[in-house]
């Protein structure tokens, strides 16, 4: 199946990685991201894996049981984990089943499931699958979003970081998936070098699976405050979330409790 690619009518010119000017942005605003942020988010999702997600390496079949929590995990908006609830609470849930008990490279797994929801939007399909497969095996599998890749729109933070989309175009989608692994684990050495993945996380052996994901969705909301506070105006640029709840969000995680909602001005 091949991917679908569009212009963007959304993102103006000169917002992507072929622009230096927001690059260097990227780099010197990542240095106001605290390392302490990035370790507990990974702590975090680590924590929502033991609670959540293990039990689905052994027994499939106990994802019916808490599918609502899990669709809301593997997505970033409550329209999104909505849609996901509603879709399969009309159908039975073997497509995920299998796409976490069989075997074979996750690549082919995803591509496969994809194909057996034709009628699920593509991107949303895509993010369940990867979401279900990083969460449940993180070692082996990695996540694969919008907000890393959109090959409708050519954005995200991976093309950002890599400074191009090169490295991330493809034919089909096992191709693809494979494509967002390999940049993403490129990523972890320009995480290492801002100092937001540590040794104290990286040698964390329950957290470390988790560090690239949750150093990801930071640097991805650093590049969405830079571009709306760059193109957007100061008040629609307030209501932003402060930036460790934006990439907890991103994510599929809880809100904190007690955690402000704007951002303040």
């Amino acid at each position: 199946m091949a991917l679908p690619q569009r212009p963007s009518h959304i993102i103006k010119p000169k917002t992507g990685p072929d622009d230096p000017e927001l690059q260097a942005e990227l780099n010197q605003a990542l240095a106001q991201v605290a390392s302490q942020d990035v370790i507990a988010i990974a702590d975090e999702l680590a924590e929502r894996h033991e609670r959540l997600f293990r039990r689905l390496r052994q027994d499939a079949s106990a994802l019916a049981a808490s599918w609502p929590e899990i669709a809301s995990a593997v997505t970033h908006t409550r329209t999104h984990a909505q849609t996901l609830r509603d879709y399969f609470a009309q159908r039975h849930l073997a497509p995920l089943e299998q796409l976490l008990g069989e075997d074979g490279p996750p690549a082919e797994r995803l591509a496969r499931f994809v194909e057996q929801v034709p009628d699920l939007e593509i991107r949303l399909a895509v993010e369940l699958a990867s979401g279900l497969l990083h969460n449940t095996f993180p070692q082996e599998c990695w996540l694969w979003t919008r907000w890393l890749w959109d090959p409708s729109v050519g954005t995200g933070i991976l093309p950002l970081l890599a400074g191009s989309t090169h490295n991330l175009w493809a034919a089909d989608l096992a191709e693809g998936y494979r494509r967002v692994g390999k940049v993403t684990r490129l990523s972890a050495a320009f995480g290492e070098r801002t100092g937001l993945l540590g040794p104290e996380l990286t040698g964390d052996a329950r957290c470390a699976p988790f560090a690239q994901s949750a150093f990801l969705a930071c640097a991805y909301c650093v590049y969405l405050y830079g571009v709306t506070g760059w193109r957007l105006s100061r008040e629609f640029h307030a209501l932003l979330p402060a930036l460790p709840d934006l990439a907890r969000r991103l994510l599929g995680l809880r809100k904190r409790p007690g955690a402000a909602s704007p951002r303040a001005g």
